[in-house]
């Protein structure tokens, strides 16, 4: 099963116990203008175009947020992290976007997850439809 992932950060110590892979679902029903992750919001992957100036010369760089992955290549690279996991308690985290705007995803790398014996938290507003 594939999904959209915004983005896999490593090493991450505020999202659940111990030493953390963090892996962030596109995608959110609601539109919080607090948001931490405001790129995520969006159900499907996007390109935005960032303007910058460079000694007096405008850049224009297009910029892909968010990649379509099978939940099998989404715990491949979370168990590389496991050596950090097993020295600390940690694990991996799904967090968004909202992770149960795409539950049938979540519910497979959830699976598999525990398949590899790896500790799992889900950062949820728990907004989704049941």
């Amino acid at each position: 099963m594939k999904g959209v992932i915004f983005d896999i950060r490593r090493f991450c110590i505020h999202d659940g116990p111990g030493i953390r892979t963090t892996v962030f679902l596109k995608g959110c029903p609601l539109q919080c203008r607090w948001c931490h992750n405001p790129e995520s919001q969006k159900h499907s992957v996007e390109v935005i175009i960032k303007k910058n100036v460079l000694n007096s010369h405008e850049i224009v760089v297009n910029e892909k947020i968010g990649r379509f992955m099978d939940a099998h290549e989404v715990i491949k690279e979370v168990v590389k992290d496991r050596v950090f996991f097993d020295q600390s308690d940690g694990g991996v985290t799904f967090s968004g976007g909202e992770p149960l705007a795409q539950a049938d995803f979540l519910k497979s790398l959830l699976f598999l997850a525990k398949e590899h014996g790896i500790h799992t938290t889900v950062d949820t507003c728990g907004y989704a439809k049941v």
